[in-house]
């Protein structure tokens, strides 16, 4: 699966070698308040708690890439804060699942409601998302659709699109 010029396998080596396995930022404990601190604050509006839970050079990206998004993937904080920006306006919501932490990589499932799905019909997305922590904050973070979720969101856009 391609999005822009980069492919899921790519984004995958990106979550691979960013930071070795054995890297030791934070604590496990740590760095899972981070992912779900992040989101929390998100959910509220309180973007800056938010990014605070960012490295400077944090990036985000949707795969494949939401009609949102201008670039393939979102690099550092001011380019993720405008995106959160818009999922708080859309009172988006995020529920976060079966995080796990392999050192500093996580993997968890995720949800996410907001007014735009819930009017095409299609809340919540489903997500498997990853992230790279360093020093108990996200550098790289990867939201996929899930394979049962993405044919239903792309229905529901191609019926609008007609």
């Amino acid at each position: 699966m391609t999005f822009g010029k980069y492919t899921c396998a790519a984004m995958a080596l990106v979550l691979t070698v960013i930071l070795p396995a054995g890297s030791v930022g934070a604590s496990d404990a740590e760095d899972m308040f981070a992912v779900d601190a992040a989101y929390a604050a998100v959910t509220e509006g309180d973007l800056e708690t938010a990014v605070s839970y960012l490295t400077e050079d944090a990036v985000f990206a949707v795969v494949p890439a939401s009609s949102r998004m201008k670039a393939p993937a979102l690099v550092g904080r001011e380019e993720i804060r405008n995106w959160w920006a818009g999922t708080h306006k859309d009172n988006g919501r995020v529920e976060i699942n079966d995080l796990a932490m392999d050192g500093v990589r996580a993997t968890f499932t995720c949800l996410y409601y907001g007014d735009k799905l819930e009017k095409l019909g299609v809340s919540p997305a489903e997500f498997d998302g990853a992230a790279v922590l360093r020093d108990g904050k996200i550098r790289v973070l990867v939201w996929s659709y899930t394979v049962e979720y993405e044919p239903r969101l792309k229905a529901a856009l191609a019926k609008i699109a007609n």
